[in-house]
């Protein structure tokens, strides 16, 4: 099982369409896969159609057992459903020395011991004690980021804090970057792409065009791999070469790898 942790302080960058988008892409794979709402705006839920729920809470605050908390929404796929009451956890967290390490201990234990494949922890923006107890309970965090100066700025904040929590603990420190909402005509993201792989090297994931698709996907209660399995953000584009950029589907074989161990 490998869990990876989508984090990013700044809001709007693409954290829980790529948390679905992927997570729904390991079901169809065939993985058993979960995915955990920890934002207390519960859009997880909003993506796939189904109701908010205290399940973060009930989980973690009431220490309900996870097997009976969780949601099956599609084949291989489950969801730990979060609303506003997700912010109990934050606060016993502060209360608590060990919190975030329980926090960590307890979601890789019950998710093992539920055959669970990959878990994906949908994140609020926001750098504190939840995105601490996600970087202890992860594998890999993935940080989704826009293509623009100001949220390139953040990215190294982000690295620095996982760089620190690997240092104090057991975590392997492991990140990737991925970009979105990459617009394959403005000189900008292109520049700003070129800027992070220079900065973080194969660290960088292939960008995610932009696609109408991704926002209209969840209207339809459904994924983008139901609605629009071709759309650029899902297979890329062809640039000028003929070579093909980017795009979920060359995400999710990357991350399809990692669960191997390659």
């Amino acid at each position: 099982m490998k869990v990876f942790a989508f984090i990013n302080q700044k809001g709007g960058v693409g954290k829980t369409t790529s948390v679905v988008t992927l997570g729904s892409g390991f079901a169809l794979k065939g993985y058993r896969t979960l995915l955990v709402d920890c934002d207390p705006q519960g859009h997880i839920a909003t993506q796939l159609n189904i109701s908010k729920a205290p399940g973060v809470r009930r989980w973690y605050y009431d220490e309900e057992p996870l097997e009976q908390v969780i949601v099956q929404v599609r084949e291989n796929l489950w969801v730990l459903p979060g609303d506003k009451t997700t912010d109990r956890v934050l606060g016993r967290m502060r209360e608590e020395q060990w919190g975030a390490a329980e926090f960590a201990d307890r979601l890789r234990e019950e998710s093992t011991a539920l055959e669970m494949d990959a878990v994906l922890l949908d994140l609020a923006p926001s750098l504190k004690h939840l995105q601490i107890a996600a970087m202890l309970a992860s594998d890999y965090v993935i940080i989704p980021t826009r293509l623009r100066y100001t949220d390139l700025d953040g990215v190294n904040e982000i690295t620095r804090s996982i760089t620190e929590t690997a240092r104090r603990s057991r975590m392997p420190g492991k990140y990737y970057l991925l970009p979105t909402f990459f617009d394959r005509v403005t000189k900008e993201t292109h520049q700003r792409l070129v800027e992070l792989v220079n900065a973080f090297g194969k660290q960088v994931l292939p960008p995610i065009p932009q696609d109408v698709r991704l926002a209209e996907a969840p209207g339809r209660g459904m994924t983008v791999w139901e609605y629009a399995p071709q759309c650029q953000a899902v297979q890329g584009y062809v640039n000028g070469s003929g070579k093909t950029i980017g795009g979920y589907a060359a995400i999710l074989d990357e991350l399809v790898a990692l669960l191997g161990g390659v």
